[in-house]
């Protein structure tokens, strides 16, 4: 099962010198991560936090070749729930993301900074999160204020694609016993989730079939849809960090990107609530879709220059 090989493995090819490991958390679970150097001695430090079914060596084939041509050195990790750190449930149900709170997540990542990652910066800490790591990496800015020195965010999870009822009907799924139920259209990955026509992530074909390559051969690596209660729990976290003055207390200089055909986190929805943070560049880019830095290279070079852009005003 997930979160139980030791030592766990990188499978990233030989290309990348890189070593990985199992980080034990105050309540047990582990999260696994990955430390990548760049050939040269690194001119800064990226923590790139995926989102939700994503893992180490999926985020590694889309944004590390390119960071280590930049000269950072990298850590990624599976967030708990996901890759090979521990699940949220055990037995048949281990595919399920079901979470009661998602102060789990903000907790696991200020274990994981002050236990592995801290440690570990060379240079300035700059991050990169994605979608659900980007929203989660938003939370740990605000609340904890940890030294970054700027942060990049792609279609960072501040809105879903849902209707205003939806936290109610949650609610009351929760109170009649179904928070461990999948919610609506939810279920395990199987070969619907695998199909590349009809997606919402991606329009390059092979970017998209990076995760299921790896799925594939590692099927213990599978992550389904989300429970009632996860869904609960974002809904509430989401609205939490919308409220006024939440997002004001980051001081990281950040950039969030996102595609105008992200139909998962539309970015019409959660635009106004990045005027709260006090140093914000955002940018939508015209055709893309919601896996922005998997998308047709056509816009991954559109992403990756303003990055650069916006890596270079801020130094390393």
């Amino acid at each position: 099962m997930p979160g139980t090989e030791d030592p766990p493995r990188l499978y990233i090819g030989e290309s990348a010198k890189g070593r990985c490991a199992f980080f034990t958390l105050p309540d047990g679970a582990r999260l696994r991560y990955a430390v990548i150097e760049p050939r040269e001695t690194p001119r800064g430090t990226f923590l790139i936090a995926p989102g939700r079914r994503e893992f180490i060596e999926k985020k590694y084939a889309e944004t590390g070749p390119e960071l280590l041509a930049r000269n950072f050195r990298l850590i990624f990790f599976d967030w708990r729930g996901q890759g090979f750190s521990s699940r949220f449930l055990p037995g048949a149900r281990y595919q399920r993301d079901h979470i009661a709170d998602f102060d789990v997540y903000l907790n696991d990542l200020r274990a994981f900074y002050e236990g592995a990652i801290r440690p570990q910066v060379a240079g300035p800490l700059f991050v990169l999160g994605h979608s659900m790591g980007g929203f989660n990496i938003l939370r740990w800015l605000a609340e904890t204020q940890p030294p970054v020195k700027a942060a990049v965010l792609t279609a960072p999870m501040l809105a879903l694609a849902l209707p205003a009822f939806a936290g109610k009907i949650c609610a009351l799924a929760i109170k009649l016993g179904f928070g461990a139920r999948y919610a609506p259209w939810q279920h395990d990955y199987d070969q619907g989730d695998m199909r590349f026509a009809g997606n919402v992530l991606s329009q390059d074909p092979l970017r998209f079939g990076i995760m299921e390559k790896y799925f594939t051969a590692h099927p213990e690596m599978k992550v389904g849809g989300v429970t009632w209660q996860w869904l609960d729990a974002a809904l509430r976290a989401i609205e939490a960090a919308r409220q006024p003055g939440y997002l004001a207390n980051i001081a990281a200089p950040t950039l969030v990107l996102a595609g105008d055909k992200d139909i998962v986190t539309p970015p019409a929805r959660f635009r106004d609530s990045l005027k709260g943070l006090p140093m914000i560049e955002d940018h939508i880019i015209g055709g893309a879709c919601h896996d922005l830095l998997n998308e047709l290279e056509f816009y991954r070079k559109q992403a990756w220059e303003r990055i650069d852009r916006f890596i270079g005003r801020i130094g390393a």
